[in-house]
C-alpha cells in the first residue's frame, strides 16, 4: 500500500454506548458503519478521540476493532487507533489490529507524562519492530497528550520505520503541517485533524482529513474533498464555509456529546457518553438542535 493510496475523508467515529454509557452497542455500532459506508467516506478511525478510546478499556477497544473491521471490510478502509498510555498496552493493541485484518493502525503520542525525542522515538521504533511491516499513523494531538511530534523526531522516524503511512496532525498549526508535508514528500500522506484548516491544508499538499465533525455530518467533508478533486476552488471555499458554521453548532453542544445527540436525531442510536463525560442537557440540545435546523439539517440531513 503505498501513500498515494491514502487520501480522503476518514471519519473519527464515535462509539455508540448504552446504559448511561457503561457498555458498548453493538447493534448500534453494526448501524453506524453501515451509515458511514453509504455516505462515500474513504475510510474510518475507531476507538481515537471521538470514539472515547481512553475511556475505553482494552478489552473493550478490541470488541470495537473486530465489529468495525467486520462490517467494513472491503467497503472502506479501516484505521484502528491503538495507540496507549504505555508501549506494551499500545503494542497489545496493534498486533491486535493487524491480526483481525484493520488496513492499519493509529497510534497516538503516549500522554499525561512529557517525553523528549528520543523516547518517543524508541516509543514507536519499539511499536514498529513488534508487527514488522504493518501500516502505520502517527497521531499527533498534543492539546490532549501532553508531547507533540515535533518535524525532527517525524524526519527521523520516517527514516526508522517504513511501515508509516501516515500522520494526523490535529495541532491547529498550519505552519507545523506544512512542515510535515514538506518532510514527507510521498513518503507517507499527511491528514488534518482540524476541519477549519480543510481548505488551507488541501491547497498545500495534505491528502484529506480525520475528522470528529463528520462522524455526524460526513456529507459536506466528502463534498469538499470531491470539488478537491476537480480542482474547483470556488466549491471547496463554499463547502469550506458550511463546515464553519457546522463546527460552530457542534461545538456549542460540547464536541462528543453534541455529535452523538446529532446521530440520534439523525436516527442513527448513538447513545449516551462515558463518565466522567456527560451527555447535554435539555438547554443544550435545544440550542444544538436550533442550530442543527439554522444550517437546514433536520430538515435536509444530508446537508446542500
Amino acid at each position: 500500500m503505498t501513500a498515494g493510496e491514502w487520501k480522503g475523508v476518514i471519519v473519527a467515529m464515535i462509539t455508540p454506548l448504552k446504559d448511561n454509557g457503561s457498555r458498548i452497542d453493538l447493534d448500534a455500532l453494526d448501524q453506524y458503519c453501515d451509515f458511514l459506508s453509504s455516505k462515500g467516506v474513504h475510510g474510518v478511525f475507531c476507538s481515537g478521540t471521538t470514539g472515547e478510546g481512553p475511556l475505553l478499556s482494552l478489552n473493550e477497544r478490541k470488541i470495537v476493532a473486530e465489529r468495525v473491521v467486520e462490517r467494513l471490510k472491503g467497503k472502506t478502509r479501516v484505521i484502528v487507533h491503538t495507540g496507549s498510555i504505555t508501549t506494551a498496552d499500545t503494542i497489545d493493541l496493534t498486533r491486535h489490529a493487524c491480526k483481525i485484518g484493520a488496513d492499519a493502525a493509529g497510534v497516538v503520542l503516549p500522554y499525561y507524562y512529557g517525553y523528549n525525542d528520543a523516547l518517543l522515538f524508541e516509543y514507536f521504533s519499539a511499536i514498529s519492530d513488534s508487527i514488522p511491516g504493518y501500516p502505520l499513523f502517527i497521531y499527533n494531538i498534543p492539546q490532549c497528550t501532553t508531547n507533540n511530534l515535533s518535524l525532527t523526531l517525524f524526519e527521523k522516524l520516517l527514516v526508522r520505520i517504513e511501515s508509516i503511512v501516515g500522520v494526523k496532525n490535529s495541532n491547529p498549526d498550519i505552519f507545523q503541517t506544512i512542515g510535515f508535508v514538506k518532510i514527507a514528500q510521498g513518503r507517507c500522506s499527511v491528514f488534518l485533524g482540524c476541519d477549519s484548516l480543510i481548505l488551507a491544508g488541501l491547497s498545500v499538499g495534505v491528502r484529506g482529513v480525520v475528522s470528529g465533525n463528520a462522524s455526524a455530518y460526513p456529507e459536506p467533508f466528502v463534498r469538499i474533498f470531491a470539488a478537491h478533486e476537480r480542482d474547483d476552488l470556488e466549491e471547496m471555499r463554499e463547502h469550506q464555509r458550511f463546515i464553519d458554521r457546522l463546527i460552530g453548532v457542534l461545538a456549542q453542544g460540547r464536541d462528543i456529546a453534541s455529535f452523538k445527540k446529532a446521530l440520534n436525531l439523525r436516527g442513527i442510536p448513538a447513545g449516551s457518553v462515558r463518565g466522567p463525560d456527560r451527555d447535554l442537557s435539555e438547554e443544550e440540545s435545544k440550542t444544538l438542535r436550533e442550530g442543527l435546523s439554522g444550517l437546514g439539517l433536520l430538515e435536509h440531513p444530508e446537508g446542500r
